[in-house]
């Protein structure tokens, strides 16, 4: 017989003894897993209620939800609401009254229909407010940016984008938000020297500073460069700064930490020679894109004693500036020289024997080099933390050996399109660190290769063998097995990959990403296996995969709750099966294209269904077979569509297909 309670201990909860303090420790623990925070919240009222009160930071999906959430959550600190394709100045409204005293942020970036109204009463009402993010929103006007004026505690603003601002919007938040000290103006057009002019003269504790493509011009430089906080300054793109703008920059900058003038083709090493007498404490330079890097250049910038990362991204560099890096008296950290034109082993060599503290070196497309280049990296640098090589095609299998051998700190490595093997594998599987590894288009690993990082790599959480196509599930399951923590695996392509694999990676419970788009052999049953132990799922790619059916669909819309993209094209999928996953709150993205048994009618039920979507891609036939009605309901639901009229292609052996890409590269 089952022993009865005490009458003491009739609806005695032990739960409700632990002080709030106890509790809040472990939602801090439980922080990196929502669904933990769910499961510790539904176990008790008591715990119910203290992860109401602990929790500060939301991502709704809909406005429409917002009432009920914030009555649960009062003390809501973060307010992130760029799932939501619509917010209202209603929702504003009650945002500003719900979360008054406690809001300090929020972002409104992928959002639109707001307006000057919903944005003055948060500035009004939410006296805590530090930082608003309005990126992308392209309606909006000064008046916007006048209401944003009042909230006079402001210190971050985030405005990438904003097309519609002018000099008098952002005039406004100068004069009223006094205690900016961050702000991204990157792509507003409208904004120029008197706008930017203003900012620096009223907002003394600026440290940010993005300007990028704003058509500016040496007018405004002086006032900024008087901002005694300034430490990162972006002016990528901006055409109008040339040699004689940054001459001002001799007039002093000391706080200057990172300076950003990539795509300024009009700046040569005289103007960059101003940066050395003005700001000396410069630790990062980016130059991307922009004027050949000559021994003259390189020579200009060799007196910044305290220089530790440098981008050259995309510049043609002669031998001459690639030896005078390389004498500079700092100790580089960080070097990018991806897919620059003119790098060789000579050149990569001179600078790679001098910088040994290198943690990051990006050498993506410089396909002179060859394995000398790699020996003097890894027995100079073997401290490497990232090492970025995509497409080196001149380096040799042999090469990718020194790479295990001497750099056992590495946590990221990209081998995309290079002649890497087993035997490189087996050695690389030393890097127990190694958090990220790319494999895409190496058509010389197999499973044995895979097998060894298995084993070696068990903090491993991203994994790239997209067209890797000696991949079979031998290779997948010793990932699965030796990698538990798996986030994102891409195996596009792998031809011969089956639900064997499917079944091997549904025991990785915090993989988030499946992108397993042409691998025909994969069926509904391994996707079911991932539904039902993946629940973190968040991105889906099955397209090109004929034998993923509704039947597949159905454990998706049970199990897969956290999921908002998904690729379904070419698959066999129904109107039923489309159908059932409207039950996927989360769905935002979706991509049907190609589907056979799709009609207008269960598509247009689908579209009705599915409360959330904010993208979908769709054959152009659609358009006009679908009710112009329904469009524009979802349309002004938040809905944008993408029509599609591509043909269906064959696919080409994979390497066929690489001999044809290498065919189009100079």
């Amino acid at each position: 017989m089952k022993k009865q309670k005490p009458d003491n201990l009739k609806g005695f909860n032990p739960f409700n003894q632990l002080p709030q303090e106890i509790i809040f420790t472990i939602l801090d623990l439980l922080n990196s897993n929502p669904l933990d925070i769910k499961s510790f919240s539904l176990a008790c009222k008591s715990f119910y209620a203290a992860e109401s009160k602990h929790r500060t930071s939301l991502k709704p999906l809909r406005q429409e939800h917002l009432p009920s959430i914030l009555s649960r959550y009062p003390n809501i600190a973060h307010l992130h609401l760029t799932r939501c394709s619509r917010v209202s100045d209603a929702c504003l409204s009650f945002v500003s009254h719900a979360c008054a005293s406690s809001l300090r942020s929020i972002d409104l970036s992928r959002t639109h229909i707001f307006s000057a109204s919903g944005l003055l009463g948060l500035a009004l009402n939410c006296n805590n407010l530090v930082e608003i993010d309005l990126s992308n929103a392209t309606e909006l006007k000064d008046s916007a940016m006048a209401a944003v004026s009042q909230a006079k505690n402001l210190e971050k603003l985030w405005l990438a984008r904003c097309k519609s601002v002018t000099d008098l919007g952002v005039g406004c938040v100068a004069v009223g938000c006094r205690k900016l000290k961050s702000i991204c103006l990157k792509w507003c057009l409208g904004v120029g020297d008197l706008g930017v002019g203003l900012l620096a003269v009223k907002c003394n504790h600026i440290c940010y500073l993005d300007l990028s493509y704003l058509p500016i011009t040496s007018k405004c430089l002086s006032p900024i460069l008087k901002l005694q906080h300034l430490e990162d300054l972006v002016l990528e793109g901006c055409f109008g700064i040339d040699d004689d703008s940054l001459a001002v920059l001799k007039h002093g900058c000391n706080s200057l930490k990172s300076l950003d003038v990539s795509t300024c083709q009009n700046i040569s090493h005289n103007g960059l020679s101003s940066l050395v007498s003005g700001a000396v404490g410069l630790q990062q330079l980016t130059l991307a894109h922009g004027s050949p890097v000559t021994s003259s250049l390189a020579d200009s910038l060799k007196k910044f004693s305290m220089l530790q990362s440098v981008k050259l991204d995309g510049c043609l560099i002669s031998y001459d500036g690639l030896k005078t890096i390389g004498n500079w008296c700092a100790s580089l950290r960080e070097l990018s020289l991806s897919k620059c034109s003119g790098v060789t082993d000579e050149g990569l060599s001179s600078i790679v024997t001098r910088h040994k503290d290198l943690r990051k070196l990006d050498i993506t497309c410089c396909r002179k080099i060859t394995d000398v280049s790699i020996s003097r990296i890894t027995n100079s640098c073997n401290s490497l933390t990232s090492l970025r090589m995509e497409s080196c095609t001149l380096v040799s299998r042999e090469a990718f050996v020194l790479i295990g051998q001497r750099c056992h700190l590495l946590e990221e490595l990209d081998l995309t399109d290079n002649e890497i093997d087993d035997k490189g594998l087996k050695y690389i599987s030393r890097c127990s660190q190694l958090s990220n590894l790319k494999l895409g288009i190496c058509l010389n690993i197999t499973d044995e290769g895979l097998i060894h990082i298995g084993r070696g790599c068990s903090k491993l959480l991203e994994l790239d063998l997209y067209r890797s196509v000696e991949i079979t599930d031998s290779g997948i399951i010793a990932i699965a097995q030796g990698c538990p923590g798996l986030e994102m695996i891409n195996i596009a392509y792998c031809k011969d990959i089956t639900d064997h694999s499917l079944l091997s990676l549904s025991k990785c419970s915090r993989l988030k990403t499946l992108e397993s788009r042409g691998c025909s052999m994969i069926t509904s049953l391994g996707l079911t296996a991932v539904a039902v132990g993946c629940k973190e799922l968040t991105k889906l790619d099955v397209k090109k995969c004929p034998n993923i059916d509704d039947a597949g669909m159905l454990p998706l819309a049970h199990f897969s709750q956290n999921l908002r993209q998904i690729n379904l094209s070419h698959s066999s999928v129904t109107d039923i099966g489309l159908l059932s996953l409207a039950g996927i709150s989360c769905l935002q993205n979706i991509t049907i294209l190609h589907l056979k048994s799709l009609t207008p009618t269960g598509l247009a039920a689908v579209l009705l269904a599915c409360g959330g979507l904010t993208k979908v891609k769709l054959q152009a036939e659609f358009k006009w077979l679908l009710p112009h009605r329904l469009i524009e309901h979802l349309e002004a639901r938040g809905c944008t569509f993408q029509w599609r009229d591509k043909v269906l292609q064959v696919e080409l052996d994979p390497k066929c297909w690489k001999l044809r890409l290498e065919d189009l590269m100079p």
